[in-house]
């Protein structure tokens, strides 16, 4: 395995306040608010499972599944001894691990993307407030277990009893389930005594007492009371399945759960999955997030390396978002937290080593090479205005991304939720009350304000509670869209029908205030399509199974006209996008994407609820460039070209 340099940065000036103040400026401007149908792994790549050529060996695999981001869920022990709900079964067990779409490794290791974090200083004691009895007894300084970017980002499928592995492509998991998991296991450790004496016997082992065991109760009790409240503030009536998951929603409500407020506002719920994007060419792109809210910025030197700060404050939001433990003061700028910033600088220099995967042949079946040539004619007169081609193997070129705007797509743009749900966040922010956004720079926080500018705050004093300096470089200013959202006009509202299939008003309105609005987070990214033929299910929200379903028009629409009809007709037998399908990981060569039938495949993607009506979150409209006009063999020879990709 290669060492990685995690030593401190060595000081560059004479002055510490000097430093300080230099790193609030530059660092601050960085950053932009930015089933058994699955199948199991074996012990690493190799005859059970195949890893796709994309420039990493195993030595990098390894390093990447489990190094720590600072993520924090469970103690190590807990998490190995918790066992389901109802049944004696290991939550940790691989048929679970692989019915909830995770990736086990074998050999008593921990699944792919779940890292071991340890502090045994005081650092780690925090959110004592939280933890009182747990910090006391230094449980905060055992080796817990977290999430590190792996968990999301590696995909595995099958084909022809084949099993494929992706690096930095989405997984299929589902993180939601695993939550409900993690909370109703401790619960029932708790309620039911044996279950919680075969979870004392295995977490204590030798160490075994009276006053041990009681001790563990305590905080058990503490930690599960935690998740639960978690839990409860990201509670959506929308069920994200295997391979979504409202990442934002829970980085937002994980800010207004750490920033002190006596009485915090939940104002949008966590109902807005989306797809895990894939990763490889991230650091080549200008704006990263489906819907851009985060900037890379250009590199500087940082713990002895060229580091882009804009990633690193992205990526130390989303840590935020996933377990990180992280506590707010009043008396200081920065905030304490588990945060692993050398590791987050290599985590993102080794991701600028990932190529994006080449279709194999060998395992998927041959291209259609005069097919893909037609295709690259429809892609170049089609597509290739907003999605830049890129080699798989440049991995230094910008990548040039666009991002269209919600109200620049006409009355076909694609599901609104995930852009308008960030757009409209807010909470109190109190102990962030009166601080800067970006801690010396930009609007100071209000009472009640954007939970985006709060999010900004927090990544940005996590990083300098780390640092001990920071290098001296001057940066283009990055953040925007924090501004409140503005008043819907009520003469506008009677024009456009927002959402005509939804019955409740809210939501409607909701819709009416994104649609209108100009801000820059109201958009969605294109970029290049190099891989795409490995990143099922398609658009932001995963709401597409397969590249020739993403070429066919969708019945639903996001707004008409009045008096135009809620719901698009065509001509019977005429094919349209599916609104459901069923998701695993059994692959689809020629359609290229999720198969159609997935043995025993217990996620189900549905675009209506059982009465009929769209699910906000799940409308699988937009991107429908070309498909009124496309016909079958134009269709069938772009996927061809796809493929090439």
């Amino acid at each position: 395995m290669r060492k990685r340099n995690n030593a401190p940065l060595l000081g560059r000036y004479s002055s510490r306040k000097t430093a300080w103040c230099v790193a609030l400026v530059l660092i601050l401007t960085a950053f932009l608010p930015q089933s058994t149908g699955f199948a199991g792994a074996g012990t690493g790549c190799g005859t059970a499972v195949r890893c796709l050529d994309q420039g990493w060996n195993d030595n990098d695999r390894d390093w990447w599944y489990e190094v720590s981001q600072g993520s924090r869920l469970l103690p190590v022990a807990w998490l190995r001894a918790l066992e389901l709900p109802n049944s004696e079964a290991l939550l940790l067990d691989d048929v679970n691990v692989i019915r909830l779409g995770y990736i086990p490794r074998g050999g008593g290791q921990l699944p792919i993307g779940f890292a071991v974090d340890l502090d045994g200083t005081d650092n780690a004691d925090l959110m004592c407030d939280v933890f009182p009895r747990s910090c006391e007894t230094r449980l905060m300084r055992q080796p817990w277990v977290g999430m590190n970017c792996s968990a999301c980002h590696t995909g595995q499928i099958t084909y022809a009893g084949r099993t494929i592995r992706i690096d930095g492509a989405p997984t299929l998991a589902d993180f939601q389930s695993l939550t409900e998991q993690v909370v109703g296991s401790l619960g029932a450790t708790l309620k039911d005594r044996r279950k919680f004496d075969r979870f004392a016997r295995s977490v204590l082992g030798q160490t075994m007492s009276v006053e041990n065991r009681q001790l563990l109760e305590v905080q058990v009790v503490e930690v599960a009371a935690w998740l639960e409240r978690l839990e409860a503030q990201n509670a959506s009536s929308v069920r994200y399945g295997h391979g979504r998951l409202d990442a934002q929603g829970h980085i937002l409500n994980k800010v207004v759960s750490v920033v002190g407020a006596p009485e915090p506002v939940m104002s949008q719920p966590a109902d807005a999955p989306a797809s895990y994007p894939h990763i490889w060419n991230a650091p080549q792109l200008g704006k990263v997030q489906w819907n851009g809210i985060a900037a890379n910025a250009a590199s500087v030197p940082f713990f002895g390396k060229n580091t882009d700060l804009g990633a690193l404050v992205r990526n130390t939001a989303e840590v935020i978002g996933v377990f990180a433990h992280i506590e707010t003061d009043k008396r200081r700028p920065h905030h304490r937290s588990s945060l692993r910033v050398a590791a987050m600088v290599d985590i993102e220099r080794q991701l600028g080593t990932l190529m994006s995967p080449r279709w194999p042949e060998e395992l998927l079946g041959s291209i259609d090479w005069d097919q893909a040539s037609i295709g690259k004619g429809l892609f170049e007169r089609n597509c290739a205005g907003c999605h830049k081609p890129l080699a798989r193997t440049d991995l230094k070129s910008a990548a040039g991304e666009q991002m269209k705007p919600l109200s620049a797509a006409g009355f076909e743009t694609t599901d609104i939720a995930l852009a308008c749900n960030t757009y409209l966040h807010h909470a109190k922010s109190g102990n962030l009350a009166g601080r800067r956004q970006l801690v010396i720079v930009k609007d100071r926080i209000a009472e009640e304000d954007v939970t985006r500018a709060m999010l900004v705050n927090l990544a940005v004093g996590s990083i300098l509670g780390q640092a001990d300096e920071l290098a001296r470089k001057t940066l283009e200013d990055y953040f925007f869209g924090t501004t409140r959202p503005a008043a819907v006009v009520g003469a506008e509202r009677e024009a456009i029908n927002y959402l005509p299939e939804e019955k409740d008003p809210t939501r409607k309105e909701k819709a009416a205030l994104c649609l209108r609005s100009q801000d820059d987070i109201l958009a969605y990214k294109a970029r290049p399509l190099n891989g795409i033929w490995a990143t099922a299910p398609y658009l932001h929200n995963g709401s597409v199974p397969t590249l020739y379903d993403l070429l066919l028009p969708a019945r639903l629409r996001i707004a008409v006209r009045s008096g135009e009809p809620a719901t698009r007709t065509f001509d019977p037998g005429r094919p349209v996008r599916p609104e459901h399908f069923l998701v695993g990981a059994e692959f689809d060569p020629v359609r290229v994407g999720l198969a159609v039938e997935q043995p025993g495949a217990s996620s189900v993607f549905t675009v209506r609820d059982t009465t009929g009506a769209p699910i906000l979150g799940n409308y699988n409209n937009g991107h429908e460039y070309g498909a009124e006009l496309m016909s079958e063999h134009e269709r069938r020879a772009l996927i061809e070209y796809l493929k090439t990709l």
